[in-house]
């Protein structure tokens, strides 16, 4: 049973930054939050802030938060107000006391209040939370990767201009016009927002003169360099371009020394057939994404075939 006696459950604001990521910071040592990093993740979002749900002990401390950031829905010819629920954490002298249950609730509560759709890549240790709480399974993470060959001499049929700054309003027209049915909204101001992460470099690419997008994002560990395409979409007329353009991303990595290309593409979306061709495949895991909705009426949601996901919708390698 929770217990709140002699604690404050609150929403967070900008004034409680310190103690939010001295919690952080404490439960992640290894992937430190910078007060920039801080301020971009849950203050900049175009969309609007997101609300950090929260609980603080007798001294104040932030010990406890579960956040829901904004995001905007498509939904065939519409968008929907969403939430992507992401950092949550208790700090450990507090675990075990069902603070998270409790703050959950309140964010659910919420939602379906202003008729919002969730959705959520939890880790393992949370996933049944969200069980619980009756979020529909909406499908595995439909990562996908392909050792890099050695040999390559092929030059894809594609011509490529790398964005050195910001998108311009043009690109507004590819997502407009990709035929994607479901996924996050993915406008200039989106772009623009999610792509300038303080501490990450991107690699932007606009395809055939404004047919396609293509952002890709190298990553190291201890033992490899990986390349991960964050995203990939084209005009619905120029589904053709996604080929040429994972040609064009095996290419850029064999030549900045990347051993393995990843990206996340579902089974059976019409991207699908054009990973299968290039041998990049799905790659068994036991992660999950989530969902929520409380309006039948917005059922193809569970339709894990219509959405377009991709690793920018994360970035969590």
């Amino acid at each position: 049973m929770t217990d709140l006696k002699n604690l404050n459950l609150t929403l967070l604001e900008k004034k409680d930054t310190n103690s939010i990521l001295e919690l952080i910071n404490l439960i992640q040592p290894n992937i430190p939050w910078s007060k920039e990093y801080f301020k971009w993740q849950f203050f900049e979002n175009p969309i609007g802030s997101a609300k950090i749900y929260g609980i603080k002990n007798l001294e104040k401390k932030v010990v406890a938060i579960y956040s829901a950031v904004p995001k905007k829905i498509k939904l065939i010819n519409y968008n929907l107000k969403g939430r992507m629920i992401q950092d949550v954490m208790t700090h450990p002298d507090y675990r075990g006391q069902g603070y998270l249950h409790k703050l959950s609730a309140i964010c659910l509560k919420d939602m379906k209040e202003n008729n919002e759709i969730g959705y959520t890549f939890p880790n393992e240790k949370s996933e049944k939370s969200f069980r619980r709480n009756n979020w529909h399974e909406l499908c595995n993470i439909p990562l996908r990767t392909k050792i890099i060959r050695k040999n390559l001499n092929n030059k894809p049929d594609l011509d490529i201009t790398e964005v050195k700054g910001n998108f311009d309003q043009t690109v507004c027209s590819i997502w407009e016009n990709s035929g994607i049915k479901i996924g996050i909204s993915r406008d200039t101001k989106y772009l623009n927002w999610r792509y300038r992460k303080p501490g990450s470099k991107y690699f932007k690419f606009i395809l055939n003169s404004n047919q396609g997008i293509l952002i890709l994002k190298i990553f190291k560990d201890k033992q490899n360099s990986f390349l991960h395409i964050c995203d990939l979409f084209v005009k619905e007329n120029k589904k053709e371009l996604i080929l040429s353009a994972l040609e064009f991303a095996e290419q850029f990595g064999k030549k900045n020394n990347c051993k393995v290309l990843t990206s996340w593409c579902n089974k059976n979306h019409f991207y699908s057939k054009y990973y299968d061709y290039f041998k990049m495949n799905l790659t068994s895991n036991l992660r999950y994404s989530f969902i929520f909705f409380n309006n039948e009426e917005l059922k193809d949601l569970k339709i894990s075939e219509k959405w377009y996901l991709s690793q920018g919708d994360s970035d969590v390698y």
